[in-house]
């Protein structure tokens, strides 16, 4: 079965034809993992599971979201229930504008990354604490600074035994730590441009198959041939298409292989 183990249809990019959406997802037969980045937006993802057989749920606040909302482990804990699969996505984000937003409000480098370092191990107990897996955003962008291995220093000093690294854009040599620590890699879109995709199309042909998760991270990047379009989870089996490719594989055999490693890891 496919499934895409990261999308985002809780945002306000489905606001218009979610329901639409969803219904083509049914028509495919396939299952999605909405994810949350705040409580609200956790908070809908388990609202619209409730309501679709097809959709689970991963709640958690996202690292550039640390200074708007505190993580409240209780109103987190009162969501849980049997369709919430992993605590995500949480992490480290040391690129996007809001980082460096922060940075400008008065804060230092250190200070921002300080409070994203805090939120994300009170998120990672949590996970723990409910017996979930946890869902790893995470982006490069501090000179000095390597964000995958702050991740996976803190993913082994917690004892994290079931993870993911979501929307994968390390070099080949992390990727394969990253495995080796069996954990799992999140491919999404880029892995079928055109352009600057060479590095990530290696990695996709070189880890283990049994280590990847199909992605798309929608509402954004969305894979050829549909690049600059509003992304959408039925677009993962595009995503499927490029790696079958790159591993000499069917796309069935990709797809009922990713979907094992979801079953394993998200326990559904």
């Amino acid at each position: 079965m496919l499934i895409d183990t990261h999308a985002h249809l809780n945002f306000e990019a489905f606001n218009s034809d979610r329901d639409e959406v969803i219904e083509r997802c049914q028509k495919k037969g396939m299952s999605i993992i909405n994810v949350g980045a705040q409580f609200e937006t956790s908070k809908l993802a388990v609202e619209l599971a409730e309501i679709y057989s097809n959709l689970y749920v991963a709640i958690g606040l996202h690292p550039l979201h640390v200074f708007d909302e505190e993580f409240n482990e209780t109103d987190y804990q009162d969501l849980i229930n049997e369709k919430v699969v992993a605590v995500g996505e949480i992490g480290f984000d040391y690129y996007h504008p809001t980082f460096e937003r922060e940075v400008a409000d008065s804060k230092t480098i250190e200070e921002v990354i300080k409070k994203q370092e805090e939120v994300f191990i009170k998120q990672v107990r949590f996970a723990k604490k409910n017996n979930l897996p946890v869902i790893c955003h995470a982006r490069n962008g501090v000179e000095g600074k390597d964000v995958y291995q702050d991740i996976l220093k803190i993913l082994a000093t917690e004892k994290v035994s079931k993870a993911v690294v979501h929307f994968y854009g390390g070099d080949l040599k992390t990727a394969q730590k990253i495995v080796a620590q069996g954990y799992y890699i999140g491919i999404d879109g880029p892995v079928t441009f055109k352009k600057k995709a060479d590095e990530l199309q290696v990695i996709a042909k070189t880890i283990p198959l049994e280590n990847i998760l199909l992605e798309t991270d929608c509402p954004w990047v969305t894979p050829e041939p549909h690049r600059g379009e509003r992304n959408e989870p039925i677009y993962v089996e595009l995503i499927a298409e490029k790696i079958a490719e790159l591993k000499g594989f069917t796309k069935e055999e990709i797809i009922e292989q990713t979907y094992i490693n979801a079953q394993k890891l998200f326990n559904f």
